[in-house]
């Protein structure tokens, strides 16, 4: 019988969700696993349609932070047949928002709504405005004084405001590291940040603005001016490994030694691949 179970993880690189499936039987089953929260129902970035045999474990790092979440299995094929799984219900907290390369964990950095020190703040104007444009083209009618109107979808929020301070020259590096290395980045926000936004933002910033503010006569303060629009969400999970080979052969000698020290299950080794 398909079980699925979840976690909450808040420790280095960010706060994320694990998700335990068990259960699908003795050969090939095809599953994609979806997280619901806000009424919003997405399926989890690289677990659409996978291939998987009787149990697996994954992390969703894309997981919206301080509010109930819940994970759906759906069996489409497999030895069993189709099914459909709901997990319980759990909530990731956090005191801070996080802004990431969404296919490099650990480039994640906290943000904060105003005070506090755990890394750029957003400020007063960020966030002010949300706006939702729709392609439409306006036909004239001869003999008519109303145009006729083609017009497409609404789209999800546009130049949305993320403007940025950061109050140490370590905080403006991680920053300035982060923007660089990507357009695309992962905003996941909390409910304290005072306006309705979806849990998880796939954004693009097409253009950075650093400002430095008193860091010519020795301070530490940088503004950075951010718009960012909305996209959809890349198909890949992640292309760097939150692990390496190396952390691997710093705890353990011989291939033996790392055997050994795996003395529970298949799901136990992938939960904590590090022993």
């Amino acid at each position: 019988m398909v079980a699925v179970t979840v976690e909450a993880l808040v420790d280095a690189p960010c706060p994320r969700v694990g998700v335990t499936i068990t259960g699908l039987g003795v050969g090939d089953s095809v599953v994609s696993v979806w997280r619901s929260a806000d009424g919003l129902r997405e399926p989890v970035r690289g677990a659409r349609r996978v291939s998987l045999v009787d149990s697996t474990y994954l992390i969703d790092y894309d997981a919206p932070l301080s509010r109930p979440i819940t994970y759906e299995v759906e069996v489409i094929s497999g030895p069993s047949g189709a099914d459909r799984v709901t997990s319980s219900s759990v909530t990731v907290n956090s005191d801070t928002g996080w802004l990431m390369d969404p296919l490099v964990p650990q480039s994640a950095i906290p943000v904060v709504g105003g005070d506090g020190d755990d890394g750029p703040y957003l400020r007063g104007e960020a966030l002010a405005q949300l706006e939702y444009a729709a392609d439409v083209s306006l036909i004239s009618v001869m003999g008519s004084d109303k145009p006729m109107a083609l017009f497409g979808q609404r789209m999800a929020a546009r130049g949305v405001p993320l403007s940025m301070g950061t109050r140490s020259a370590e905080q403006n590096a991680r920053l300035r590291d982060l923007l660089m290395s990507s357009a695309l980045v992962l905003f996941r926000p909390i409910p304290g940040f005072g306006i309705d936004l979806p849990g998880s933002m796939f954004v693009t910033v097409p253009s950075a603005v650093e400002a430095p503010v008193d860091v010519a006569w020795g301070g530490n303060l940088t503004w950075w001016d951010l718009k960012a629009d909305t996209v959809a969400a890349p198909t890949l999970k992640v292309l760097t490994a939150t692990f390496t080979y190396g952390d691997v052969a710093l705890l353990f000698a011989t291939y033996q030694q790392k055997q050994d020290a795996a003395t529970g299950t298949y799901l136990d080794d992938l939960k904590h691949p590090l022993g």
